[in-house]
């Protein structure tokens, strides 16, 4: 049969009276030295309590555990994948905001004087890809294209050895990776 557990501030609220009925509703086999004196019944309710106190020790992990552990790590993972890190935003100046991932450039926001109405230019390898009337249109196509992974990137491009043996050459060329190609048309 299971009892509530007293903790000492409880005890001294009650009377002796009071304190000898639990006594004998918990089964007490602890000696009290003084039954005139409340310290003496709270400390002998105590020290059954405490000795009643199962200790436990730490149960090896089991297969359910480590299979909950590797699910949530598999979760993980996966969030990472899907949801990756946030672009870092870089204001050189108040007309050009630069737009980066793993210290790579993405694409880069600038200030059209010439233009009437969409004064707002996302640059993807130095191609015009988007225009907008605000700066956070232009912020908005940035992070939903990145996140949706139809923003335009670099991929390298392998030149052919030369006569000379020399090593390749690399060079950068504009390779959208579009899901949809028809994407940058209605904004």
């Amino acid at each position: 049969m299971t009892y509530p557990t007293y903790s000492h501030q409880q005890l001294q609220l009650k009377s002796i009276a009071r304190l000898k009925q639990i006594y004998s509703e918990i089964g007490c086999t602890v000696e009290v030295s003084d039954k005139r004196s409340l310290d003496s019944w709270i400390t002998a309710i105590t020290n059954y309590q405490a000795s009643k106190v199962q200790k436990l020790t730490p149960a090896a992990p089991d297969e359910q555990a480590l299979a909950q552990a590797e699910l949530d790590n598999y979760i993980a993972d996966q969030a990472q994948v899907v949801a990756p890190d946030p672009l870092r935003i870089v204001e050189i100046s108040f007309d050009h905001h630069e737009y980066y991932a793993d210290d790579k450039l993405v694409a880069s926001i600038s200030h059209d004087d010439n233009h009437l109405t969409q004064r707002w230019v996302v640059m993807v390898n130095d191609k015009e890809v988007f225009r907008a009337n605000t700066l956070m249109r232009c912020d908005r196509f940035i992070c939903t294209h990145y996140k949706d992974g139809t923003l335009p990137v670099k991929a390298l491009v392998q030149g052919s050895r030369g006569a000379e043996g020399k090593q390749p050459t690399t060079a950068f060329s504009s390779a959208p990776l579009l899901k949809n190609p028809h994407a940058f048309l209605f904004y």
